[in-house]
């Protein structure tokens, strides 16, 4: 659609066009008529002069205006196209928050396969911060998944610390268990070195025996030749 000054621009070259045709029809009609002078005016040929240079001034802000006005279109499409992006980057991240939210409805949380402390120890163990909006269903599953977290992770720190505890005994009897064998082996090579006294004795024992045996069957010997 024209804007006021590109009408406003049509009306002065219809204007200076006119101007222009009337003086130059009644040149024709002079110069017909054989009523012009050989000397053509002076002050009608300034006029003609004028009007020319009033459509040279009038071509010249045309074209500064037709080209003010390819820039301005130019502008204005670059600022729909840009605005053509972001709204094609709305409706796509509209159809990625779409998508999301149906995920999200059709989520399964990991929290549905938990299990939880019962209702009933629930509300006689958590403290109060844990039964506020008590008749809101959501905010209660929130909070029993909060008293769900501090006590497991209380279970878990003793579980860590009996553990702890069960390696330093799991150590503390190896340590023991290597002195044990270490005096299982002082007693073996104990009784490895008294091997020598042990066969001594045992031999001077059987000879101790055998002479008891020989001396009490000699007795016997003479008891029965006496006899």
């Amino acid at each position: 659609m024209p804007n006021l000054n590109s009408i406003s621009l049509i009306n002065n070259v219809e204007a200076a066009s006119k101007e222009l045709e009337t003086t130059l029809v009644k040149y024709m009609e002079k110069k017909l008529n054989g009523t012009l002078e050989d000397q053509y005016d002076f002050d009608e040929y300034e006029h003609v002069q004028q009007i020319l240079d009033r459509l040279k001034d009038i071509q010249s802000t045309s074209y500064t205006s037709t080209r003010d006005s390819k820039q301005s279109t130019s502008d204005a499409k670059d600022y729909m196209d840009k605005k053509q992006v972001e709204m094609q980057d709305v409706m796509y991240e509209k159809r990625h928050i779409l998508e999301e939210i149906v995920k999200c409805r059709e989520f399964r949380s990991v929290y549905q396969d938990i299990e939880l402390i019962p209702l009933e120890e629930f509300q006689s163990k958590a403290g109060p911060e844990y039964l506020v909006d008590f008749d809101n269903q959501h905010q209660l599953m929130i909070n029993r998944l909060k008293y769900e977290l501090v006590i497991r992770a209380e279970l878990k720190e003793q579980q860590e610390a009996l553990q702890q505890k069960k390696a330093q005994l799991i150590k503390e009897n190896i340590k023991t268990q290597r002195k044990v064998d270490q005096f299982d082996k002082l007693l073996d090579d104990f009784v490895e070195s008294t091997r020598p006294v042990i066969d001594a004795l045992e031999a001077e024992e059987k000879a101790t025996t055998i002479a008891a045996e020989a001396e009490q069957n000699g007795i016997a010997e003479k008891m029965d030749t006496s006899v």
